[in-house]
């Protein structure tokens, strides 16, 4: 696991020395360098295979083809075996020198391959082509941008920054996109010009110019096992995707929070491992607070584990991880502070990320199986039609009342007309509010509204085809957008800002085909995760298989009590917010002078939401580095060029 970083068509060794700089946090262990013709690449390793021989770009034997990657392939020891059947001569036991001897044989399709979580570039001196693919279910990140015949490319958008190749500047659709829907889908990043490389994609780049194509599509089509085949089938491979996963000569340790996902982890790893384990969990003395659970969960397994009270205000870390993250992220503190534990103790641990979003683990799912009643008793022509003038008349008249008020009102008429639009529906439960003109001119100034082209929604019709069913179709929406851009993208960077590879066996590719063919009716039976939990029936305790779910999240309530309101008044001042130009200074200050209410939930967020923007205003645009930990200071980022 490391960071890599490089260059197409410009620059030397020098500015790609700056590149991986930027990202150092991700490989402490070891930098390298190569250069040939128009390409430079770098890499900073995170030693977890083979420590003393895992040195980058791996070669094949002829030298023509050079990798640099980051992530791990859980397959590698079968392919491996075959690579050596046919008499390549591999010097390591690094997963990383299998790519280049693949691509011999096999060209760049090798990567159907491959079972694991990665991001690399491959360079074919005799084609004189750059490759850079990324694993399909988007695990591990990498991102590029390109000015004419010029790419840069990196783990994270600080390298391609201190490429200079683009200058720092805000994507303001990804801020709004962010401000409704807390991540920011598709490819697009928060700074313009900076793009994401799609799961399953691999981008070819020549002198000619890009080539862009996916590799890695799911097959959803449903297949007619019987349930009893499908608990076995799916227990069966969970079992071997842990026992995938612990593949590694340094220690490894689980993030445990006592819930089914990551009990069921440790549960697996306790049936062919009996020796050490460490499980690490954070605690915040809430009601949310699932010590108590994970303390449980290690006793019954036996494992060596380690907890963590946070006694300091959670916003004093704010600022840090909104560098790691990059966004103004609400979601990614619990995590962080998580990972600077975890990283004082082992430099591997499995997360159990990733069983909601296969087996339909959150409550929206079953608030979109009871709308089919609503859906058949207000027909189509009613919710879009006569229904349309009276919603928007009472938008006007509600808009005059309390912030709480206002929205109770607009979102129940927004549920009612959206009962037959799958993506707005969804959206909707989602807790997108752009859909509203009266509260896009509350929170928004009228410069930045009147600059805003396009809604949430267009980054999402194509999941909704008016034949699939509403639940069903959520459920890849948030396979493909919520999962990689927000779950998984917080789950990278906040565990690598410690130097942490963060594993999850839960979205392991042959888990997560398996799981993509089981049929709606049985997926979205019995309430949340009802098969996953029955796969482990036997495996964990009643108390777990029962326990509420809390998530790992936070109140909005009790942290604006706490420490987020003032953090608000000292940050998001009239002043700085005007100079911004994006936010409504009156907005701000009429929800600050409220009192705190559970009605201004959602307004809680989107303070948090613009204090974080303000502190990346300050990290990325304005280099600003004051408070942030030792090794953590952004490097000075070149002008655009």
């Amino acid at each position: 696991m490391c960071g890599i970083a490089g260059t197409f068509g410009f620059g030397d060794l020098d500015l790609v020395r700056a590149m991986t700089d930027a990202i150092a946090h991700r490989g402490p262990d070891g930098e390298y360098f190569y250069e040939d013709g128009s390409v430079r690449m770098g890499s900073r390793r995170l030693a977890i295979l083979d420590p003393e021989h895992g040195t980058q770009p791996m070669l094949n034997e002829s030298g023509t083809v050079a990798v640099i990657y980051n992530g791990e392939i859980y397959n590698y020891p079968e392919l491996r075996t075959q690579l050596l059947a046919k008499g390549h001569i591999l010097k390591t036991r690094c997963d990383t020198e299998l790519l280049p001897h693949l691509y011999e044989d096999e060209g760049i399709e090798f990567v159907r391959r491959l079972n694991g979580i990665f991001a690399f570039a491959l360079w074919d001196r005799t084609a004189k082509k750059l490759f850079l693919v990324r694993d399909r279910l988007g695990v591990k990140p990498l991102l590029f941008a390109h000015s004419g015949t010029r790419l840069a490319f990196g783990s994270e958008a600080k390298a391609i920054l201190a490429s200079g190749l683009v200058k720092p500047a805000l994507d303001e659709m990804s801020l709004h996109l962010t401000m409704n829907l807390r991540y920011i889908p598709g490819e697009r990043t928060l700074f313009t010009g900076i793009r994401r490389l799609s799961p399953g994609s691999i981008l070819e780049v020549t002198e000619s110019g890009l080539r862009l194509r996916e590799y890695g599509q799911f097959d959803w089509s449903p297949e007619p096992l019987k349930l009893a085949e499908w608990i076995e089938a799916i227990r069966e491979h969970v079992e071997q995707a842990v026992n995938r996963q612990l593949l590694s000569d340094v220690p490894v340790g689980v993030s445990l929070s006592g819930g089914v996902d990551s009990s069921g982890l440790v549960a697996m790893i306790r049936k062919r491992h009996s020796g050490p384990l460490k499980t690490f969990t954070l605690g915040f003395n809430e009601p949310w607070d699932e010590n108590e659970d994970a303390r449980f969960i290690a006793e019954r397994f036996g494992t060596e584990h380690h907890e963590i009270v946070l006694h300091e205000p959670a916003m004093h870390f704010l600022r840090e991880a909104i560098y790691f993250t990059e966004e103004p992220k609400v979601n990614c503190l619990q995590l962080y502070l998580l990972h600077r534990f975890i990283g004082s103790h082992v430099k591997v641990a499995l997360s159990g990320l990733g069983g909601d979003e296969l087996f339909a683990g959150y409550d929206f799912y079953r608030y979109l199986q009871r709308t089919r009643l609503p859906r058949a008793l207000v027909p189509r022509s009613l919710a879009n039609g006569a229904l349309r003038p009276a919603m928007d008349l009472a938008a006007r008249v509600t808009a005059s009342l309390s912030i709480p008020a206002f929205d109770l009102y607009a979102r129940g008429l927004e549920w009612i007309g959206s009962l037959h639009d799958g993506a707005r529906h969804y959206l909707l439960l989602r807790n997108a509010w752009d859909f509203n003109p009266a509260l896009l001119r509350r929170v928004y100034s009228r410069e930045f509204l009147a600059r805003l082209e396009a809604r949430c929604r267009e980054s999402f019709d194509g999941y909704f085809p008016a034949q699939r069913p509403v639940e069903s179709a959520a459920l890849r929406a948030e396979f493909r957008t919520k999962l990689v851009n927000d779950l998984l993208h917080n789950e990278d960077t906040m565990s690598m800002a410690h130097s942490v590879e963060s594993r999850v066996p839960l979205l392991d590719l042959e888990l997560v085909q398996l799981v993509a063919r089981i049929p709606d009716k049985l997926r979205f039976q019995g309430g949340q995760k009802w098969l996953l939990k029955k796969a482990f029936q036997g495996s964990l305790p009643d108390r777990t298989l029962r326990k509420r779910k809390w998530g790992f999240t936070v109140d909005p309530v009790e942290q604006y009590k706490k420490d987020l309101r003032a953090l608000a008044l000292e940050t998001l001042t009239t002043e700085r917010l005007r100079r911004g130009g994006i936010f409504n200074p009156h907005f701000v200050t009429t929800v600050l002078n409220a009192r705190p209410q559970r009605g201004l939930r959602w307004h809680y967020f989107m303070l948090w939401q613009m204090i974080g923007l303000q502190f990346w205003r300050e990290l990325f645009l304005e280099g600003d580095s004051t408070d942030l930990p030792a090794g953590g200071a952004p490097t000075p980022f070149r002008a655009g060029g």
